[in-house]
């Protein structure tokens, strides 16, 4: 888990945090400034990723250790299979990507052994991950509107959730990753912002 992918970066946070709202503004911003990228997300739009929201919103049941190596099993068609990350690296794109191991250790580790989901979990780090920080408080109060439960959105669940984000993060500080923590309370604009000048803080014409 020592190599790095350049242009690769990674939205995480809790349930209700704001990684996708910040996904699809940094895919726009790409945009705007002519930068070629590509947007993709875990679990994917795939066969395996379908599976597994399905598993998530208690529409078919599973074990809780196939749960963890079919994420696994995504992630690694998401990296190296056709239309992947390492393919679009290679068209010379940036990659940003909502959600990554870093779920894995923080969700499977609740109801499996953590260190078994670490060693299941041997792929390439990004060069960047962004952790939205945002208390299990606020973001119970925004998944309220939405209409399907998942099995994770539980305000004691979200509070274990982020003790394993923690632990999960800071197994990798010695990594050459740059690691960001931003406050996920502010409005999107401004989370987008921030994120923007970190990874461009000269400006782009």
């Amino acid at each position: 888990m020592e190599n790095i992918l350049k242009k690769f970066i990674v939205l995480e946070g809790l349930d209700g945090s704001g990684t996708t709202t910040q996904l699809k503004l940094l895919k726009q911003r790409f945009d705007d400034k002519k930068i070629d990228s590509f947007l993709t997300m875990e679990p994917t739009d795939g066969v395996i990723g379908k599976l597994i929201r399905d598993a998530l919103r208690k529409k078919i049941a599973v074990d809780n250790r196939t749960l963890a190596l079919l994420f696994t099993a995504d992630r690694n068609e998401h990296i190296y299979g056709k239309d992947g990350v390492l393919e679009q690296l290679e068209k010379d794109k940036w990659i940003i990507c909502d959600r990554y191991l870093f779920s894995s250790i923080a969700y499977q580790s609740l109801t499996c052994n953590r260190d078994w989901v670490i060693e299941i979990n041997n792929f390439p780090l990004p060069e960047y991950l962004f952790f939205i920080e945002t208390s299990p408080q606020e973001c119970q109060k925004r998944m309220e509107s939405r209409n399907e439960k998942e099995l994770f959105e539980d305000i004691k669940l979200q509070e274990n959730i982020l003790n394993n984000y923690d632990y999960g993060i800071n197994i990798f500080k010695k990594s050459k990753m740059k690691v960001f923590f931003i406050n996920g309370e502010e409005s999107p604009e401004i989370i987008n912002e921030n994120i923007w000048k970190i990874l461009f803080p000269m400006p782009i014409i």
